[in-house]
């Protein structure tokens, strides 16, 4: 387990503290505030006494020390109180309030008292901050609320000490350290990113050079709510942008972070009970005290977690503010772009999709990556081939392969190891696993028909020429299981030298409401981008009638489907055994409607002695053959695949008998298809 690690421990202003409770005191007794507990006072002056006793007010004052014995730490705070009004443009009659806010916050018997006091009247604070400072109740409140603003603290109503509590590294520096400017304020949470490996030519599979001269031209103009979001998936090389984006503008970049590690350890970041609600702290701070001018951007990654717990921890609306008006351009990371509410991300001047490059951007990216190991061009290429391996996967890799001190060939096989492992965490194919029948695909052995008395075969010319020059038809395939239909797509993706997307219903249903639609769309914009052929298999469990649908989210996914079809702008097939099932509106999407029946009698002669290895077959084996009316190439398969694992046996004896078998097993009486 990795140890926590806390901020400094900040002094604890006991003579302050003591000077604060002795004015509140003395007020306290005019309202009928009588005893001061023991724990209070050895928390205000860490004395020992005994607990569980209370003292009277003359009492707990004789305990006071009459003289400062850290006078330094006194006037840092003093220092510092005043400071502060003139960094947040406050009034200098706060410094009073300034300096208890910096006191209460590091010693805990003046928070203790001030709960009793409050419990007891809550106006004695008040009375005694109004007498101080010489300003009203509303007047304070509204200078606290410049401090609220920037949340420096939680409330400005003073209705209790804990809602005036500091960010964590700041206690400690209010009372050790001179503030002086205020980067001397910001350091604790300035965390300038490393710099960047990159170019934006690595990035030229997003529109990087639209980002670049959108950012360059808004940080001239000192435009205000510049926000950008990025998103994809874990590991594409979203931050990696945002630093070469800051590289090529020559900007620092300044990350917002959640929870910090220093020297391997995670540091215990403000001892909050919200990091999202600190980070937006840190945020709100930075946007404030800098500004357009500053040559600097900023980088709130894993984004997410801000907006999730927005009126949680604080306001939506103020959240929404932010990006509207902050002057400092911000970019913004998440890897799960739908836990961002439609409101959110229409605030956003920029949204751009980061996805895992393809081969080609791939092999330049993974090239500046793999430099130290010396690697062959050949492994170059063969990584570049594992479309779903990140950036991060490699990068992660070649750390691996550095450590171990390794180069050239052996650092190929760890680099090798280290990625496919990962993916297979990730749940990714480490094999590029291609469609393979039983038995060598063969065109000749499909039986096609057309609906509405067209040509089969001038169909499939059509589709072969408009394939080869990516135009978005739309074919549906219905027929009995086994006639080859998703084999023929298969084919014609091969063919046509395209990747194929083939899609099953488990690829589309989501568990939650609305998550279906947003699956069916992400696989359309993922065919776009790819320019992939896609095949829906088993389509009617996804688009049968919506007149059977027992539930409104059926019927929306069936709609989005259907939408989606209609503009996708790459070929789309469809298959379905059970054509009856689907959708009256389903079928008219489809340009073309094919039919993949049982094989004829002359192509199951073929099929027969292909499969058996045979030159000529008996005339008792063709009228056999005959006489199946309902044989399928996937009837074959099975056949084929009983050879493979039973080498010794004679086959032949009982081919007809076994395909008999099959073919008796199809109960349909009418033939599927369009009549």
């Amino acid at each position: 387990m990795i140890k926590p690690k806390t901020f400094k421990q900040p002094k604890h202003c006991y003579y302050l503290a003591t000077q604060i409770a002795e004015a509140l005191l003395l007020s306290a007794s005019d309202v009928g505030f009588e005893f001061v507990s023991a724990s209070i006072i050895n928390g205000l002056l860490d004395a020992r006494l005994q607990r569980g006793i209370d003292h009277d007010i003359d009492s707990a004052l004789a305990l006071f020390p009459h003289k400062d014995n850290n006078p330094s730490i006194t006037e840092t705070v003093k220092h510092n109180a005043l400071f502060l009004c003139q960094l947040f443009k406050l009034d200098i009659g706060m410094k009073p309030v300034i300096e208890l806010i910096i006191v209460l916050n590091v010693n805990a018997g003046l928070q203790a008292l001030l709960e009793a006091l409050s419990d007891h009247d809550e106006n004695i604070l008040i009375g005694e901050l109004e007498q101080n400072t010489g300003l009203s109740q509303e007047k304070i409140q509204l200078q606290l609320q410049l401090l609220t603003d920037n949340r420096l603290i939680d409330d400005a109503q003073l209705r209790s000490p804990y809602l005036l509590t500091l960010p964590a590294p700041y206690r400690a520096l209010f009372v050790d350290e001179k503030l002086t400017s205020r980067d001397t304020f910001l350091k604790p949470i300035l965390k300038y990113s490393p710099p960047s490996q990159f170019s934006l030519k690595q990035f030229e599979h997003v529109n990087a050079d639209l980002v670049c001269r959108y950012l360059n031209a808004a940080t001239k103009q000192q435009l205000k709510g510049v926000n950008i979001l990025f998103y994809g998936a874990a590991g594409t090389g979203k931050t990696e942008l945002s630093r070469t984006l800051a590289k090529v503008l020559r900007r620092g970049l300044l990350e917002i972070p959640s929870v910090q590690i220093e020297d391997g350890r995670i540091t215990d970041d403000f001892l909050c009970k919200s990091p999202a609600s600190q980070r937006l702290t840190y945020l709100n701070l930075m946007q404030s005290l800098l500004d357009g001018s500053d040559k600097n951007l900023l980088l709130v990654d894993e984004c997410e977690s801000v907006f999730t717990h927005a009126d949680e921890h604080y306001s939506k609306e103020g959240l929404m503010r932010l990006l509207e008006n902050n002057p400092v351009p911000a970019i913004w990371i998440t890897n799960h772009i739908s836990m961002l509410e439609p409101s959110y991300i229409r605030r956003f001047k920029l949204v751009i999709e980061i996805p895992v490059p393809d081969e080609s951007f791939s092999y330049a990216m993974n090239s500046s990556i793999l430099q130290p190991l010396k690697v062959s061009d050949a492994f170059r290429l063969t990584l570049a081939s594992k479309t779903k391996a990140a950036p991060a996967f490699i990068a992660n890799a070649v750390h691996v392969a550095q450590a171990l001190s390794l180069t050239g060939g052996e650092a190929e096989m760890v680099v090798l190891d280290v990625v496919e492992a990962t993916l297979d965490a990730c749940g990714e194919e480490t094999q590029s696993v291609k469609y393979k029948g039983q038995m060598n695909f063969d065109p000749n052995l499909l039986n096609f028909n057309a609906s509405c008395g067209s040509n089969a075969q001038t169909i499939i010319t059509d589709l072969d020429n408009a394939i080869a020059n990516s135009l978005p038809v739309r074919v549906l395939l219905s027929g009995p299981p086994g006639t080859g239909k998703t084999s023929w797509v298969h084919h014609l993706a091969e063919t046509h030298g395209m990747e194929i997307m083939h899609i099953k219903c488990s690829d589309i249903l989501g568990m939650y409401v609305g998550e279906s639609e947003q699956n069916i769309a992400a696989l359309f914009r993922e065919a776009h981008s790819g320019k992939k052929l896609m095949l829906f298999d088993e389509v009617d469990s996804v688009l049968n009638k919506r007149e059977n649908s027992q539930a409104q989210y059926q019927v929306q996914l069936i709609n989005e489907l259907l939408s989606q079809i209609e503009c996708n702008s790459m070929p789309v097939f469809a298959a379905t055994n059970m054509l009856s099932s689907i959708d009256s509106a389903v079928m008219r999407r489809f340009d073309f409607k094919l039919t993949c029946d049982y094989l004829t009698q002359t192509q199951c002669n073929i099929l027969y002695r292909q499969v058996l290895g045979l030159k000529k077959i008996t005339q008792y084996e063709t009228n056999q053959l005959s006489m199946l009316q309902q044989l399928t190439p996937g009837d074959f398969a099975i056949l084929a695949r009983r050879m493979l694992f039973q080498p010794n046996h004679n086959h032949r004896d009982t081919a007809i008998s076994q395909l008999t078998a099959e073919n008796d097993r199809k109960k349909t009486t009418r033939r599927i298809g369009f009549n």
